[in-house]
């Protein structure tokens, strides 16, 4: 199912010459995400036109990473699977 959500990192995680001790919020919506064995798998979708998995998990690393650690602290479980689904690749990509 979709999850809707906002964040709130520490700045400096962002760029490190903002102050820690302020607050950014993250916006997103997970395409998709089930509890399994008590953890939890995360998938979101892509359409971009792109040429391999591993240039897609790399534009997508930073974003799928705060998708989970989101995930996990609003359901206080660990997230045991991060994925990307290419549209255009037709594949899952692993991270």
């Amino acid at each position: 199912k979709e999850q809707p959500f906002v964040y709130g990192i520490e700045a400096n995680r962002l760029n490190p010459e903002f102050p820690a001790d302020e607050k950014v919020l993250i916006q997103g919506i997970v395409d998709v995400f089930f509890i399994e064995d008590g953890a939890i798998v995360l998938a979101d979708y892509k359409t971009d036109v792109i040429n391999s998995g591993e240039d897609l998990m790399e534009r997508y690393r930073t974003q799928l990473d705060y998708y989970a650690e989101a995930l996990g602290k609003k359901w206080h479980l660990p997230v045991k699977e991060e994925i990307l689904y290419s549209f255009y690749l037709e594949k899952e990509i692993w991270k």
